[in-house]
């Protein structure tokens, strides 16, 4: 489980993986996706409840990094992401968006994911968008 105070990285979602390599080159040793060779329990192709659950469990303490609106919505999903206690920013409003964009939607705030988000207990979930910035999700 994630303990307030402590930032690992960021565990970026198989959906927006480009966005994953692009982090990776700005901020080494701080971004992770799945089939990462340093997370070899979440392999490529990963259910979301397992990789919600892997995430969970792993004590890497990561933020994990999504565009996926169906964890949110889907009630078996949302089980896991709320009892695997992750810290968890959803991606909003970039269907327009390409991955460099989404790359540096996330790189702008990274300090604000890092002291708002890294400093938070789980499950602890936050909507990152051009508009708002990171807001917390009620």
């Amino acid at each position: 489980m994630a303990q307030g105070g402590t930032f690992s990285g960021v565990f970026i979602d198989e959906n927006i993986l480009g966005v994953a390599y692009e982090l990776d080159a700005l901020r080494p040793g701080l971004v992770y996706w799945v089939g990462h060779p340093a997370i070899p329990e979440i392999p490529v192709s990963a259910k979301d409840p397992d990789l919600l659950d892997a995430l969970g469990a792993s004590g890497r303490d990561l933020i994990f990094i999504t565009r996926d609106k169906r964890i949110r919505r889907d009630k078996n999903e949302c089980d896991h992401l709320m009892r695997s206690a992750v810290r968890a920013v959803f991606l909003a409003s970039t269907k327009n968006m390409d991955k460099s964009q989404m790359g540096a939607l996330i790189e702008r705030h990274w300090d604000d994911i890092v002291l708002e988000v890294g400093t938070q207990s789980g499950p602890s979930l936050w909507s990152l968008t051009r508009r708002d910035g990171l807001k917390p999700i009620n």
